[in-house]
């Protein structure tokens, strides 16, 4: 009996052996892989979406600025109008003073002022011109906050864009970083596997010897 027990062992050790496969990617590996490309993908396509609205809202943002220019422009013509209106005060004869009055307000007829109330009339007449200008600088003015308020809106709007785009790089390369540590995981199990095939197949070559020899063996110890 104890001449079988030698190439029993063998037997055993080789069947043992035969269980080790190559076991290669696992289906979870390459889901949870597929998985992070999916994401990483998606979050390229949000990154170009900021983009797209941050060049959107720049161009705007660019329109307001000459909007704003233009209104500062407007307001520094009035004011140089204003200046030039009332020097040309200055030189109205007391007919044409009285005249431009009857001209602005007709229900109250003005005649030819005294000596004493003429430069009263020449101070009201440019007070009245400021007054005009005034009216168009603060209607200017209040365009000018709007424009102001629009413009800070937009540029919370864009902050706002690109936190979102940090936001996904971090998780892009939380991702990446993930990817490689699976992979790195993945090849050390593949090292080891690898280790055991050739492990497998040296024992195989030698036990499949050691089993014909055996069994030449027990034939001509019969």
């Amino acid at each position: 009996m104890k001449k079988y027990i030698l190439p029993i062992i063998l037997i055993l050790l080789w069947l043992a052996f035969d269980k080790v496969s190559n076991i290669g990617l696992t289906k979870e590996f390459t889901a949870k892989q597929d998985s992070l490309v999916h994401a990483v993908d998606s979050m390229k396509l949000e990154i170009a979406k900021d983009d797209a609205a941050i060049d959107s809202l720049n161009q705007v943002e660019d329109e307001l600025k000459d909007k704003l220019a233009h209104q500062k422009t407007k307001v520094v013509k009035i004011v140089e109008v204003i200046e030039v209106e009332k020097s040309k005060i200055d030189e109205l004869s007391e007919q044409a003073l009285v005249s431009s009055f009857n001209q602005r307000y007709p229900k109250d007829t003005v005649t030819n002022p005294l000596p004493v109330a003429q430069p009263v009339l020449v101070s009201a007449a440019k007070d009245l011109v400021e007054l005009d200008g005034a009216k168009q600088v603060i209607v200017l003015k209040d365009s000018a906050i709007a424009t102001l308020e629009s413009q800070v809106s937009l540029k919370d709007t864009v902050i706002s864009k690109y936190v979102s785009k940090e936001k996904s790089f971090r998780n892009i390369m939380m991702n990446q970083e993930t990817q490689i540590k699976d992979w790195k995981l993945q090849y050390n199990q593949l090292q080891l596997q690898n280790a055991k095939l050739k492990a497998k197949n040296k024992f195989t070559k030698i036990g499949a010897g050691l089993i014909a020899g055996g069994l030449v063996y027990l034939m001509l110890a019969k």
